[in-house]
C-alpha cells in the first residue's frame, strides 16, 4: 500500500512539473533529425527464430562485441564459441544475472573456456539490461530480446542497421561500461546520435517527446510500466484526442503481478485501452516482452527499456528510434495480429501465475 501511494504521489508531482515546465529545445528537435536506417534487417520472435543472429556471428571476421542481460540458449553459446575459436575476437558485458542459475552459469564458463572475454557489469547501474552486439565494428543489433532459448514463447523485435553513427555512438558506450565494469563507475559519454535512445542518460525525455509527437495513435507492446512521466505523457497525447493502445502479458515475469495491475488501471483511468495477453505463454500466444511504441504507425521505438521508473532512470539500457515504410508494415501487422488474441484486464490480478510454458 505504501509503494502504491508513494507512485501516485510521485505521479502528480511530475504531472505538475511536466504541464508548467518548457521541454528543452534538445528534445524538441531529436525527432526532426532522425538518420534514415542503413541496410536495415529487422526480425521478431516468435515469427522468426535467431537464424539471423548466428549468421551474424558466424559472418564475424575481426569482432564481436556484445552487451546483454542473460545468455541461456545454447545455441547462442555455440555459435560465440565457434567465432572465438576461428579467430574473432568476442567480448561480452554481462549483467550479473548471467550467472543466476547453473545453466547461465554453465554457460557463461563454456564461453571463457573458449577465450571469449567476459565482463560482468558494473553496479554503477542497477541492471545492465541492453540486448545488443556489434559485428566488426560496422553493424549493430538493437533489440528487445534476451538471447534465451525459450524465445519460442516470446513476442520480443529486434533490428540490425550499419548507420556509421549509431554504430560510433555504440561502440563507445560500449568501451565506456568496460571501464565501468572495471571501476564499478556509473558513467555514459557524450551522446548525439539522435536515433538512439539511452538509459539512464536521455530516455525518459526522448520517450516522453516520442509519444508527445503522436498526433493520430499510439499502439504499445510493454513488460511493465510505472515510470510517472510516460504515464503523464501518454494522459497529455490521450486529452489531445490521440488513441492509444497498450498491450501486455497477464502474467508478468519482472513484476509483481498486483503491482503491475495497479499501473495497468491507472492508465485505463487515463483513457488508454488496455489489454493482456493470456498465460500460460504458447507460439501462438507469445509472452509480451518487446518493449515498443508506434507512433501514427509510421515511427517506431523498440529496445531494452521498459517504461519503469527503474529501467528509464537507473538502469543501463538502450533502444532506436526510426522510421522505415517496409519495416513499419510488418511492426503495424504483428501489432494487430497480436492484439486479436488479447482480452481485457480482469478486475483482479491472477492468484498463481506461470507465465511461460514448462
Amino acid at each position: 500500500m505504501k509503494s502504491t501511494t508513494l507512485f501516485f504521489t510521485l505521479f502528480l508531482f511530475l504531472s505538475t512539473v511536466l504541464a508548467s515546465s518548457p521541454v528543452s529545445n534538445l528534445a524538441n528537435d531529436f525527432l526532426k533529425n532522425l538518420e534514415p536506417l542503413k541496410n536495415a534487417r529487422f526480425i521478431s520472435t516468435p515469427n522468426d527464430d535467431h537464424s539471423e543472429l548466428l549468421a551474424a556471428f558466424d559472418s564475424a571476421k575481426v569482432s564481436i562485441k556484445m552487451g546483454i542481460f542473460g545468455i541461456s540458449g545454447k545455441h547462442i553459446a555455440d555459435s560465440l564459441e565457434a567465432a572465438q575459436r576461428r579467430g574473432v575476437s568476442v567480448t561480452i558485458i554481462c549483467d550479473k544475472y548471467c550467472v543466476g542459475n547453473d545453466k547461465k552459469a554453465a554457460i557463461v564458463a563454456q564461453l571463457k573456456a573458449a577465450g571469449v572475454t567476459i565482463y560482468t557489469a558494473t553496479e554503477g547501474f542497477t541492471i545492465s539490461h541492453w540486448k545488443m552486439f556489434v559485428i566488426d565494428d560496422s553493424k549493430v543489433f538493437i533489440s528487445t530480446m534476451n538471447f534465451i532459448s525459450r524465445f519460442i514463447q516470446m513476442r520480443d523485435m529486434g533490428i540490425f542497421v550499419t548507420n556509421p553513427s549509431i554504430v560510433k555512438e555504440v561502440l563507445s558506450v560500449f568501451n565506456a561500461d568496460i571501464e565501468n565494469a572495471k571501476n564499478q563507475t556509473a558513467l555514459t559519454p557524450v551522446l548525439s546520435q539522435p536515433n538512439l535512445v539511452w538509459s539512464p542518460a536521455n530516455s525518459e525525455e526522448k520517450l516522453v517527446q516520442l509519444i508527445l509527437s503522436a498526433e493520430n495513435s499510439i499502439d504499445i507492446w510493454i513488460e511493465n510500466m510505472g515510470n510517472a512521466a510516460i504515464h503523464q505523457a501518454l494522459k497529455t497525447a490521450i486529452d489531445k484526442g490521440v488513441h492509444v493502445r497498450l498491450m501486455t502479458s497477464l502474467c508478468s515475469l519482472g513484476m509483481d503481478p498486483s503491482f503491475a495491475f495497479n499501473h495497468l488501471n491507472q492508465l485505463i483511468g487515463i483513457g488508454v485501452t488496455v489489454q493482456v495477453m493470456p498465460f500460460p505463454a504458447s507460439p501462438k500466444i507469445p509472452y509480451i516482452h518487446a518493449k515498443v511504441i508506434v507512433v501514427d504507425k509510421k515511427m517506431t521505438f523498440l529496445g531494452s527499456e521498459n517504461f519503469s521508473m527503474n529501467s528509464l532512470l537507473n538502469a543501463r539500457e538502450l533502444g532506436i528510434i526510426f522510421e522505415d515504410s517496409e519495416i513499419q508494415k510488418r511492426i503495424n501487422s504483428l501489432f494487430e495480429s497480436d492484439w486479436i488474441q488479447t482480452v481485457r484486464l480482469p478486475a483482479n490480478p491472477p492468484e498463481s501465475c506461470e507465465a511461460l510454458q514448462p
